[in-house]
């Protein structure tokens, strides 16, 4: 009888002891979602504000006219990616397939991109088809490209569009270049 007594009392200290650690446990990860939603709550605090502060901005900006510069880029998608056959020094056939965004000064200038893209687009097809892939191999060629690019859209822009939509193309990027 004494040592049925003897194992029932250290069970009863192991439930005790998983009860504890239970607890803790619980404490510890309430603890962690309440300090979460404490910092969260906080920073969704502070972002409403910054955007209300950023429309404050906006406002004031289009009221000063031409000299100020838009918060955002306007990015515009040249889709559908460009795939076009060109030649390496041997003359021999390679593809090379580009996606292509260029950013726009304001949501005139994206308009006009929009409204002219049947030429923008021949313009970048011309271009990509007179490179040469080993050229384009390094990155300093890849660079002198997305130059190259940029300028042939800023120029069709200006025929099209006028001297200040040309300039209204602020930048060209790559989302993909893959040559084969």
């Amino acid at each position: 009888m004494a040592e049925a007594k003897q194992e029932v009392a250290p069970r009863g200290n192991k439930k005790k002891m998983i009860l504890l650690i239970v607890a803790a446990m619980l404490v510890v990860v309430g603890g962690a979602v309440g300090a979460t939603m404490f910092i969260m709550g906080g920073k969704a605090d502070q972002a409403a504000t910054a955007e209300h502060e950023g429309e404050e901005g906006a406002v004031a900006e289009e009221a000063e006219g031409e000299g100020g510069e838009a918060a955002a880029p306007l990015y515009v998608a040249l889709n559908p990616a460009f795939v076009v056959n060109f030649q390496d020094k041997r003359h021999r056939t390679k593809f090379l397939k580009a996606e292509i965004s260029v950013v726009a000064k304001s949501p005139q200038v994206q308009e006009a991109i929009t409204a002219h893209m049947p030429a923008v687009r021949n313009g970048v097809v011309m271009l990509l088809s007179r490179q040469i892939y080993e050229e384009l191999l390094t990155s300093e060629g890849k660079e002198k490209l997305r130059a190259d690019a940029l300028a042939e859209v800023q120029t069709v822009m200006q025929k099209q569009g006028g001297e200040q939509v040309g300039k209204g193309v602020k930048d060209l990027y790559f989302s993909t270049l893959v040559m084969q």
